[in-house]
């Protein structure tokens, strides 16, 4: 039985077009393409900005560098996460915090209440992650982080002009997204977007931005242009009044996007209805499948509704619970090893799976500066139970009942 793909990109010969006229143009780096995606970003962001960087990573980087946060500053984050997130907050010094997830067991989202004791004078953001493609409770965090405003303590005016904990939503997974008359970008903060091969819209290869609502008191120019700077080797322009002359105005980095990425981003902006009514079917089958699945007593539930009332999700990822007996649970490794046979037996099948995410005290570099995921025990059960499937828009029916059937069996055998 042939293998079915995990994750493959939604591209044809619209981006093949794109990416050859920019190739003809003989502008490939960071130029008019660049400035046309980030347009478009920002529109369908609802803001009035957009900056493209290389990754999700750089920018969600050069926005903590934007915001002045550096060596003993505390940032918060989810311990539930892909490095990158966690890993920004080390390398511009500060300190990370981990904040563990819910209490409600089909929830990737912190423990509001947890983000909230665990504030100090020292934090000056919190990372949110929008796993799967679902955006967080943006309101329940705003209320916790509103509790413990008279402990802010800004060490810079951009920080002044916000006055409480700064959000820096890491929406690597959720462009597109919305919930009642907003949508991803409205919500945060700052935002980063991750325009990565296997996400929903693609840069190629790799690609990012971030997005910022308007804050009183701060002039978006200039803090567009501060942004640029970071992610450019802090370089002012050299065809300014068209001279050669340019200046170094700050230690910075190499982060930009180039014209032949925006050139398929563009391409995907312009399919991105195609392209997320397709994940729609592929959604809507699944769940159909599983509720059918859910009737004949199997041990499975999705953990991501993707759409609700008010709200849709991006649709990123179809992320699986195991719902085991006591007797996986105890001792800890049993359970893990009950996930792991059903990875194995899938993968055997030619149905390649995936877990989403180790949580990162599990990881050796972070247990080397002393996290303990013992610390983080709904970080671990989500773990311990959670399988994540093939979810994408080549997918056929035929397929996505294989899919549910075989995971079916796997579990009915533990």
């Amino acid at each position: 039985m042939s293998k079915i793909k995990f994750a493959t990109p939604d591209v044809g010969w619209k981006e093949i077009d794109e990416i050859c006229d920019t190739v003809e143009s003989g502008w490939l780096t960071n130029g008019p393409k660049v400035r046309e995606f980030e347009r478009r970003i920002a529109e369908m962001s609802g803001c009035d900005r957009a900056v493209a960087f290389d990754s999700c990573t750089g920018a969600m980087e050069m926005t903590l560098r934007a915001l002045g946060i550096g060596p003993g500053d505390e940032v918060i984050t989810t311990p539930y996460t892909y490095s990158a997130t966690a890993e920004v907050i080390r390398n511009v010094g500060a300190t990370i915090v981990f904040a563990d997830l819910d209490d409600d067991e089909l929830s990737f989202e912190m423990n509001y209440g947890k983000v909230a004791a665990a504030i100090t004078e020292r934090t000056k953001a919190v990372m949110p992650v929008d796993i799967g493609g679902k955006l967080c409770n943006y309101d329940a965090l705003m209320a916790a982080l509103q509790e413990k405003r008279s402990l802010f303590q800004p060490n810079t005016p951009l920080q002044e002009a916000i006055g409480r904990v700064v959000v820096v939503a890491d929406a690597a997974h959720s462009f597109g997204a919305d919930c009642g008359s907003r949508v991803c970008g409205q919500f945060a903060d700052f935002t980063c977007f991750s325009f990565h091969v296997l996400k929903n819209i693609t840069t190629g290869g790799e690609g990012g931005a971030v997005v910022w609502r308007d804050f009183c008191g701060v002039d978006n120019s200039a803090l567009e242009r501060a942004l640029r700077l970071l992610g450019d080797h802090g370089q002012t322009s050299r065809n300014k009044n068209g001279g050669w002359e340019y200046d170094i105005v700050l230690f910075g980095y190499n982060s930009i996007m180039t014209d032949v990425d925006a050139a398929m981003g563009l391409a995907q902006l312009d399919r991105f209805d195609e392209i997320r009514q397709k994940r729609i079917e592929v959604t809507c089958r699944y769940d159909e499948l599983f509720d059918r699945l859910a009737s004949d007593h199997c041990r499975v539930t999705p953990v991501i509704r993707h759409f609700g009332p008010d709200y849709t999700s991006a649709m990123h990822l179809y992320p699986i619970k195991l719902n085991l007996p006591e007797t996986y649970t105890r001792p800890r490794d049993m359970a893990e090893q009950a996930r792991n046979r059903v990875y194995q037996t899938l993968n055997n099948l030619g149905i390649p799976c995936n877990v989403h995410y180790k949580p990162l005290p599990m990881m050796t570099a972070y247990k080397s500066i002393g996290f303990n995921i013992a610390n983080y025990p709904r970080a671990y059960e989500m773990y311990r139970d959670l399988l994540t499937i093939p979810y994408h828009t080549e997918l056929t029916a035929d397929e996505q009942e294989r899919i549910v059937l075989e995971i079916g069996e796997a579990v009915s055998r533990l």
